[in-house]
């Protein structure tokens, strides 16, 4: 079982049979596709493909792997999301900077 930070079950029956519907779906598309080539590529046919990479933060420390993928004010980020036609979603710990948070109105909170 596969749960979520508020404790409840993410994989249930019903989920998993959805992903694996929606995998024989797009399977048996794609086959037609390729049987026919003057059909026309819609958005209907075409899979949702993702791919978390991880980024080894603890090998090495010190150095700013943030920083290279965003870049100033993101250009690098918006640049590799236009070469790859992919978007680019960076999460998890050291991914805000740390004057980023806790802010409301350019007024930092209290807590």
């Amino acid at each position: 079982p596969v749960y979520g930070p508020d404790g409840k079950r993410k994989n249930t029956r019903a989920v998993r049979w959805r992903e694996r519907w929606t995998t024989d779906r797009q399977d048996l598309l794609e086959k037609l596709l390729n049987m026919n080539p003057a059909t026309r590529h819609n958005s209907l046919f075409r899979r949702k493909r993702t791919k978390k990479i991880r980024i080894p933060i603890e090998k090495h420390p010190n150095y700013n792997f943030i920083g290279l993928i965003i870049g100033p004010r993101g250009k690098t980020q918006k640049d590799l999301e236009h070469k790859t036609g992919c978007k680019i979603a960076i999460r998890g710990k050291g991914s805000v900077k740390e004057g980023a948070r806790g802010r409301r109105d350019g007024k930092v909170m209290e807590g």
